[in-house]
C-alpha cells in the first residue's frame, strides 16, 4: 500500500514484528569478526556492501517484514523538504548515527531546517523545475553508499529557469550560465552572468566553469578569471588552482584523495575524504614528514580504534585513548568524550560528559560548557558577554538582527532602520516578497 503523503511504500507489519526484525538485523553487526587488531586503521572484519556498489555502510538497511524497503515511488515539489529529511534521517538510521525513538525528531529538525517556502513558490512562479524521476532517484540513493555525503543524483532534481539579469529568490533559480547574486541588498535578486576568461572578478563576480580569480603574473592587485592550474604546476595564489586544488610550497595539488589514492604528498595534501584515512609510514627520520600514503576505509562496527577520526564518521569510538571498539552513537544519557559521541540532534556536554538535546530559550550554548553554538530549532546562540552565550528565539520580521539565522525568515537585510540608525533588520521571506511583486 502505498502511502499518498509520504510516496513510500509500506508493508504490513506490526510494531512488534518491525521490532524484532530491526533488532535481528543489529545483531549480525553485533557479532565480532574472526580477527582483530589493535591498528585503529584497520577495519576488523568485513562490511556489507549495498547493492553490488564498492561503498560500504557502518549498518544494514531497514527491513520491513523481511523484505527490503521498497523505498519511494513519487515525489512532489510541494512536499520536498520531508520527502529528503525522511530519506536522510533513514539513511542516520541504517548507518547506526541515529536510533529508532529519535527518527521522527530528527525528520521534523530536518525539515524544519530547509526552505520548503522557495521550492515551492519557485516551481509556482516558473522560476524552478522539478524533476519526478531525478528526485525519486534521489531520495531512494539515499539507502546505499556514503554515510555523509548528499548523493550525486540530488544535485539536479531541482533546475533554474530564470535567463541572466532576471528575478532570483534563491541559488538555485539561475540558469546554468549564470549565478544568483544574493548580495545586492534587494529582493528579488538578480541573475548575474558569469564572468569570462581575462574579465576581472571578486568575491561577488564569478567566473565561469573551467576558470578561477586570481592575480595575474605581473604581480598587480587586479584579478582576473584565468584557467585552473592542474596538479604540479607552478602557483603563487591559493586559488590558481581551483576548488579542487591547493596551492602549496610553489606548485597546484588536488585537495582530496578517494579510496586507495596517494595522500599526504606535501602539507598533508591530498586529503583523504571523510569515511577514509591516509595510512602512512612513520618518517625515516625523527622530526621529518612522513612519506606518501594511501586513502583506507575507516574501521567500521565491532572495527578497531583509538580515540575520534579512527572510526566511520557515522560511529564512534568506545575509548579516548586507549584501542577500543567501533560502535553505533550513543543514546541521551549516555556516556560521552567527544563532540560527535552521540547520535544526531544531541550533543557532548562538557558538564556532564553525556549526551544531551540541544538546549531551548535560555540554554547554555558557549563554546566552553555548552553546545557549542547549537540550539534547538527555532532558536539561536546570542552572544550576552564574556564568554556567555545562551539561546534565544529566532526574531520576528521588523526586529534588529545581525544574521539571518537570527530571523524567523531566515533573512537579514541591512541598510536604514525605521529609527533611522543603520544596521541589520528581520525582513519578510524573499519568495513571498518577490510572489507579492513587491
Amino acid at each position: 500500500m502505498e502511502n499518498a503523503q509520504t510516496g513510500r511504500r509500506e508493508v504490513g507489519c506490526s510494531s512488534s514484528v518491525r521490532a524484532l526484525l530491526l533488532l535481528a538485523s543489529l545483531l549480525v553487526f553485533a557479532c565480532p569478526p574472526p580477527m582483530a587488531t589493535p591498528d585503529a586503521a584497520v577495519d576488523a572484519g568485513a562490511m556489507p556492501v549495498d547493492a553490488g556498489e564498492d561503498e560500504v555502510d557502518a549498518g544494514r538497511m531497514r527491513f520491513d517484514a523481511g523484505t527490503p524497503d521498497a523505498g519511494f515511488t513519487t515525489a512532489s515539489a510541494t512536499a520536498w523538504c520531508r520527502l529528503k529529511s525522511e530519506a536522510t534521517c533513514a539513511r542516520q538510521l541504517r548507518c547506526l548515527s541515529l536510533s529508532e525513538n529519535a527518527f521522527a525528531g530528527c525528520i521534523a529538525r530536518l525539515t524544519a531546517d530547509c526552505d520548503q517556502l522557495s521550492l515551492t513558490t519557485g516551481v509556482d512562479a516558473g522560476r524552478l523545475t522539478f524533476d519526478l524521476r531525478r528526485g525519486v532517484t534521489c531520495l531512494n540513493d539515499f539507502a546505499q553508499g556514503s554515510c555523509t555525503q548528499e548523493p550525486a543524483s540530488c544535485a539536479s532534481v531541482f533546475s533554474g529557469k530564470v535567463p541572466v539579469d532576471g528575478g532570483c529568490v534563491t541559488t538555485m533559480d539561475c540558469s546554468t550560465d549564470s549565478y544568483c547574486d544574493v548580495y545586492t541588498g534587494s529582493c528579488p535578486f538578480r541573475c548575474t552572468a558569469y564572468r569570462k576568461r581575462d574579465e576581472t572578478c571578486d568575491f561577488f563576480r564569478r567566473c565561469e566553469v573551467g576558470l578561477s580569480c586570481y592575480r595575474q603574473p605581473d604581480g598587480g592587485f587586479t584579478e582576473v578569471c584565468q584557467p585552473i592550474k592542474p596538479a604540479d604546476a607552478g602557483c603563487v595564489d591559493f586559488d590558481e588552482c581551483g576548488e579542487n586544488g591547493a596551492c602549496i610550497s610553489g606548485s597546484c595539488i588536488t585537495r582530496r584523495a578517494d579510496a586507495g589514492q596517494t595522500c599526504g604528498v606535501r602539507s598533508g595534501y591530498p586529503f583523504c575524504s571523510d569515511e577514509y584515512f591516509c595510512r602512512q609510514d612513520p618518517p625515516a627520520i625523527e622530526g621529518e614528514d612522513p612519506p606518501p600514503g594511501t586513502c583506507q576505509r575507516r574501521a567500521g562496527v565491532n572495527g578497531t580504534c583509538v580515540g575520534a577520526a579512527t572510526c566511520l564518521p557515522s560511529l564512534r569510538c568506545s575509548t579516548v585513548i586507549t584501542t577500543g571498539t567501533c560502535l553505533a552513537r550513543a543514546k541521551r544519557g549516555d556516556r560521552c568524550s567527544y563532540y560527535n559521541d552521540c547520535e544526531e540532534g544531541l550533543f557532548c556536554s562538557n558538564a556532564t560528559q553525556r549526551c544531551e538535546p540541544f538546549p531551548g530559550d535560555g540554554g547554555d550554548c558557549s563554546f566552553d560548557l555548552g553546545s557549542a553554538g547549537r540550539c534547538q530549532t527555532g532558536y539561536f546562540c546570542l552572544y550576552v558577554n564574556g564568554d556567555v552565550r545562551l539561546c534565544s528565539p529566532r526574531r520576528a520580521s521588523g526586529t534588529d538582527c545581525d544574521y539571518d539565522q537570527m530571523c524567523l525568515s531566515n533573512e537579514c537585510e541591512y541598510g536604514v532602520r525605521p529609527d533611522g540608525g543603520f544596521g541589520g533588520t528581520c525582513a519578510v521571506a524573499c519568495a513571498l516578497k518577490a510572489d507579492a511583486g513587491l
